[in-house]
C-alpha cells in the first residue's frame, strides 16, 4: 500500500487596511448675506481673503484662505466642551472687523475601525458670536462627524459688507 503525504507551506500575512476616513471630524461653515437691507433673499457670500484663528491656552493658530470662498472648515477641540475661533472676513482690510465665534458642544468618542482606531464626533449645542461683521449664526446640522459633504453652520454677514 502506497501512502502519499504532502506538506503545504503557506505564509499568512495579514494586510492592514488603510484608514480612508478623515482623522479629524471637521465643522463646515457657509457664509451668506442678504442682497439688500430689506430683502429676505440670501446668497452665498464669497469672502475675499478670510482669516480664521483658533484661540487656545498655547496660543493662536491661523487659517488664511487666499482665494475667495464662501465655505470654510475648522476643527473643534477634542479636549474641551467648547472652543473659540476668531473670524475676519477680509485680511486685506485694516478695519477692525474681527468677530469671535464660541462653539459649545458635546464630544463622543467613536470607534471607527481597527485601521482608523477612535475619533471624536461632536454635537453642536450653540454658537455665541460677536457682531462686527456677523449678523447671526444658524446651526443647520448639529452632528459633526467624518461626512465631508455636510454643512453644519450658516453664518449671515451684515448686508453692508
Amino acid at each position: 500500500m502506497l501512502v502519499s503525504y504532502s506538506i503545504v507551506w503557506g505564509a499568512c500575512t495579514q494586510e492592514r487596511q488603510p484608514c480612508l476616513t478623515p482623522k479629524i471630524a471637521t465643522l463646515t461653515m457657509e457664509c451668506m448675506h442678504k442682497l439688500t437691507d430689506t430683502s429676505t433673499v440670501f446668497v452665498d457670500t464669497a469672502l475675499p481673503t478670510a482669516r480664521f484663528a483658533a484661540y487656545s491656552l498655547i496660543g493662536e493658530r491661523d487659517i488664511i484662505y487666499t482665494t475667495q470662498n464662501s465655505n470654510f472648515t475648522i476643527s473643534l477641540s477634542s479636549s474641551a466642551d467648547s472652543c473659540k475661533w476668531g473670524m475676519k472676513v477680509d485680511t486685506s482690510s485694516f478695519a477692525n472687523n474681527f468677530d469671535t465665534l464660541t462653539f459649545f458642544y458635546r464630544r463622543k468618542l467613536q470607534f471607527i475601525s481597527n485601521a482608523c482606531s477612535y475619533m471624536y464626533f461632536y454635537n453642536v449645542d450653540s454658537v455665541h458670536t460677536t457682531h462686527r461683521m456677523i449678523d447671526s449664526v444658524l446651526i443647520t446640522n448639529a452632528n459633526v462627524n467624518t461626512n465631508v459633504s455636510s454643512k453644519h453652520l450658516r453664518i449671515y454677514i451684515h448686508p453692508d459688507f
